[in-house]
């Protein structure tokens, strides 16, 4: 039994890995769909824009300027660009292969940006001035990608389960706090910000498959 159960479960694994992927396009297109059909999520999301307006907090605004302006688009791939030519240097070339998720992550977050052109929320006294559109988060698909590619680099070469944890737990809360700060200081609503860490979770699983290759 057991041998005639093993290609049955061999051919179960992809399909289990491919949940995860499945999981993030789902929540995109649903939040999509909403930006575009002014679903009521984006209600929820006005609600909750103006009550964090209201309830700003003086010793926690440079906190959120501060991660927010760490984690603009030119500074992550500045720091990607550091870590390609360290990892070029080692001779790492699989591992520099993954770093590639970082800029095709933001070209597409551009590209979809132009294609749902969801107006940035609008409040009488805003934190920040932006021209581009809303939605997704370009905030939070950079950090995403960016963070969740360290914590892959850390599985490739960590065989500790605390160091792994440890990466994981610390990717999470990186891409927490920055798209929090986002939503606080009035650039995104909360459905740019999820939807940003759904596109950057699924574009990085999608490398993750094809630099194992």
């Amino acid at each position: 039994m057991a041998a005639s159960d093993a290609p049955a479960r061999l051919s179960a694994a992809p399909a289990r890995a491919l949940f995860p992927l499945a999981a993030c396009l789902a929540v995109l297109l649903f939040l999509a769909a909403q930006v575009l059909l002014a679903g009521p999520l984006t209600r929820v999301d006005g609600h909750i824009t103006a009550w964090l307006s209201q309830h700003r907090q003086p010793w926690l605004t440079p906190v959120m300027l501060f991660v927010s302006d760490a984690h603009q688009t030119a500074k992550l791939l500045a720091a990607t660009a550091l870590l390609a030519m360290v990892l070029a240097w080692r001779r790492q070339w699989r591992d520099l292969r993954l770093l590639a998720v970082v800029p095709a992550g933001m070209l597409l977050n551009v590209a979809l940006k132009h294609l749902f052109a969801r107006p940035r929320p609008v409040l009488a006294e805003p934190l920040v001035q932006i021209t581009t559109f809303s939605f997704p988060s370009g905030h939070a698909v950079a950090s995403t990608v960016f963070y969740g590619m360290l914590c892959a680099l850390v599985f490739v070469h960590a065989r500790s389960r605390w160091w792994r944890g440890a990466a994981v737990c610390a990717a999470i809360a990186m891409v927490l706090l920055v798209t929090s700060s986002r939503v606080y200081l009035g650039a995104h609503y909360l459905s740019d910000v999820v939807a940003g860490a759904a596109e950057g979770l699924a574009l990085l699983l999608l490398f993750l498959r094809w630099a194992r290759r």
